[in-house]
């Protein structure tokens, strides 16, 4: 399905109000579908690899996670003493044979991650007592706050849960940053190619939620040899165009002329929104 949306060919739906609308704003507007379709996909990652990111994104060194056994998704637990809401439903639930980790997912564009919705995700997890002699995480990703205010809810989250081991918060974008990390083999391990292939799709789903997945830095800009540029510089004159000779020049000889008429052309064809940017920090 989400090749069928990424290539255009997955069509369009009937909306409440009667409206068309299509599987792309669809699949950008559920957090179900984005968790499917990027952790879906990391049960499937090479141990070494899974290892590297869930250590990454909850900030440890232990455990290893280089022992994953199954990822449940959406899973439904009974919350005792909670007149609200009796059945707790946390978005993912990664087991390794040595840790457990709870996921709540939120896209770019959805609702905000809130401290109440952890806890009882992690109170009812706790009292189900599944697994309960392994150590238990808890991770949520996408639409955090501010990161003193993650650091206080993940100090209420450990005094309020004992047999919580740790807990942390990401906004996406660290989240692909480190995908694309791994892409261009700049973290500790290798993937291998079956792990390329599947960061690959998970970048691409990633676009869908304009996410940066290019692996651009302003350092990328500043070791890149170019030549010095003043005020002066020819290139920058935007002087008239010459008359066109009554003879074809030769092939090979003609020179392109540039002018900012000819950079202006081309920033207005790649436009690049403050909402592109925004989007990167969610």
């Amino acid at each position: 399905m989400l090749q069928a949306i990424l290539h255009g060919k997955a069509g369009r739906i009937d909306g409440d109000k009667g409206q068309s609308i299509s599987w792309r704003e669809v699949f950008k507007g559920r957090e179900d579908l984005m968790t499917a379709a990027v952790f879906g996909r990391f049960a499937y990652l090479s141990a070494p690899v899974q290892a590297t990111l869930m250590q990454r994104w909850l900030g440890v060194t232990e455990p290893a996670f280089d022992d994953f056994e199954q990822i449940d998704f959406w899973p439904s637990f009974s919350l005792a003493n909670n007149d609200d809401r009796n059945r707790v439903e946390p978005d993912a639930v990664l087991n390794f044979a040595s840790a457990t980790v709870i996921l709540e997912i939120k896209p770019p564009e959805g609702g905000d991650q809130y401290i109440d919705q952890w806890q009882r995700e992690i109170a009812s997890y706790l009292q189900a007592e599944e697994r309960s002699q392994l150590p238990l995480y808890f991770l949520a990703i996408g639409r955090i706050p501010n990161r003193v205010t993650v650091l206080q809810w993940c100090d209420t989250l450990k005094q309020d849960n004992e047999g919580l081991s740790g807990s942390n918060a990401l906004a996406w974008q660290p989240v692909i940053n480190d995908i694309l990390a791994l892409d261009k083999g700049t973290l500790a391990c290798e993937p291998n190619q079956q792990d390329k292939r599947i960061i690959a799709d998970i970048l691409h789903a990633a676009r869908l939620y304009q996410l940066k997945t290019q692996a651009y830095s302003w350092q990328t800009l500043l070791d890149h040899p170019l030549p010095r540029l003043s005020l002066q510089q020819a290139l920058l004159q935007d002087t008239p165009l010459t008359k066109v000779s009554a003879q074809p020049a030769r092939a090979g000889t003609a020179k392109p002329l540039r002018q900012w008429r000819d950079l202006l052309a081309f920033t207005a064809s790649h436009s690049l929104s403050l909402k592109d940017i925004n989007t990167w920090n969610k």
